[in-house]
C-alpha cells in the first residue's frame, strides 16, 4: 500500500475543502512515494497552506534513500495533530496490532477523527467485517477516506477489486454522508521499490456512469476509487446494501408495477447490452439470420474494444 502523486493531490484537495484536524488512523503504514519539495509544489498549485512540520524520512530505507518522506510527516502537514497506524504484524512499526477480520479492540471504538486506507480493505478476506470495523473506529462526525482503492486492472493485488458502486451503495445504505467520490485512472510502474504514476485522470463518480463500459469496454488503464464519507450520529456499519441499479428497479416496481420495473431494469442495463456499432443494432445482428448474426456480433465486439470510450471530460488531471 502507498501514496503516489495522484493520491497526495486528492488528499490536498480534500484538506482544502474540509480541513483535517485531530487524529487519523492508517490501516497499515503508508509508503509515501515522493519528497517534501514535491508536496510543497503540489500544495502551491492547489492553493493550500501546509502545516508547519519537520520533514522526516520514510520508514522504508529504500524510499528514505530516494528522499521520500514519512507517512506521519504527510498527515501532519495536511493538518492532523495525531497520526497512528494499525496492522496485523509488527514488521513496519504500527501502533496497534489486530486482525481486521475480527473485532477491533473495544478501547479504540470511536477513537479517531479519520480512518485512512489505500487498498488495505481488498487484502482482508472478511469484507463486511472490515467495513463494520471502520465504522467502529470512527467517532461521529469523523471521516473514512478510501484513497485509490483498486477498481480495475490490479490483478492479485488483493482478494478483490471493488467497483465504485460498492462504496456508493454501502455508505448510502448505512446513512453516511458521502462528501466526495471520484473515479481515478492512471498508468503506473515500479522502480527501486518506488511506485511511479503518470498524471491521473479524475472523474466525479455517480452510479450509472460506467454502465455502458461494463462488458469489456473499460480499457487497459488501472482504475481506482477515491471516496470520503462522514459518519453521522445515525450512521450504522452493518447494513448489507443491495446493488443500486436493482434497488431502483424494485422501487419502480412498487410505484408503477411490473411494467415500471421492467423499464427501470432496461434503462439500467440498456447501454451495456445495446451500445456499440450499428452492426450490433441491426435486425440481422439481433438474430434474423443466425449464422450471419454470430459473425456480426464478433465484429461488433472488436469494434467496441477499438472505438474510443464514451466518458465525459475528466474533472481534473493530477
Amino acid at each position: 500500500m502507498g501514496i503516489p502523486r495522484g493520491s497526495a493531490r486528492l488528499l490536498i484537495e480534500e484538506a482544502k475543502a474540509r480541513p483535517f484536524s485531530g487524529s487519523v488512523l492508517q490501516l497499515g503504514r503508508s509508503s509515501v512515494y515522493f519528497g517534501w519539495h514535491d508536496l510543497e509544489r503540489w500544495a502551491r498549485k492547489h492553493g493550500f497552506a501546509l502545516a508547519a512540520t519537520g520533514p522526516k524520512p520514510s520508514h522504508d530505507p529504500r524510499l528514505a534513500a530516494q528522499g521520500c518522506i514519512a507517512d506521519d510527516t504527510l498527515f501532519h502537514a495536511l493538518g492532523f495533530d495525531e497520526v497512528r497506524s494499525c496492522d496485523l504484524e509488527a514488521w513496519e512499526g504500527a501502533d496497534y496490532l489486530f486482525d481486521l477480520n475480527g473485532e477491533v479492540p473495544a478501547e479504540l471504538h470511536g477513537r479517531f477523527d479519520a480512518v485512512f486506507e489505500t487498498g488495505t480493505i481488498v487484502q482482508v478476506f472478511d469484507l463486511p467485517r472490515v467495513m463494520a470495523n471502520l465504522h467502529r473506529l470512527l467517532r461521529p462526525g469523523g471521516r473514512v477516506i478510501h484513497c485509490a482503492v483498486p477498481s480495475n486492472n490490479h490483478m492479485d493485488l488483493g482478494f478483490y477489486m471493488l467497483c465504485p458502486t460498492f462504496f456508493a451503495d454501502y455508505y448510502q445504505a448505512n446513512g453516511y454522508r458521502i462528501e466526495t467520490q471520484l473515479l481515478c485512472e492512471y498508468f503506473s510502474w515500479w522502480l527501486d521499490g518506488r511506485l511511479y504514476t503518470g498524471r491521473w485522470r479524475v472523474w466525479d463518480y455517480r452510479p450509472g456512469l460506467l454502465d455502458h463500459l461494463s462488458y469489456g469496454r473499460y480499457g487497459g488503464a488501472q482504475a481506482a476509487t477515491f471516496l470520503v464519507a462522514s459518519k453521522l450520529e445515525e450512521s450504522t456499519g452493518g447494513v448489507t446494501p443491495q446493488l443500486g441499479q436493482y434497488r431502483s428497479a424494485w422501487n419502480s416496481f412498487r410505484a408503477d408495477g411490473s411494467q415500471g420495473a421492467a423499464a427501470a431494469v432496461e434503462s439500467a442495463d440498456r447501454a451495456a447490452r445495446t451500445r456499440g456499432s450499428a452492426l450490433e443494432r441491426s435486425p440481422v445482428a439481433r438474430g434474423t439470420h443466425r449464422p450471419v448474426a454470430v459473425v456480426l456480433k464478433r465484429l461488433a465486439e472488436i469494434a467496441r474494444r477499438l472505438l474510443p470510450r464514451d466518458l465525459p471530460t475528466p474533472k481534473m488531471r493530477v
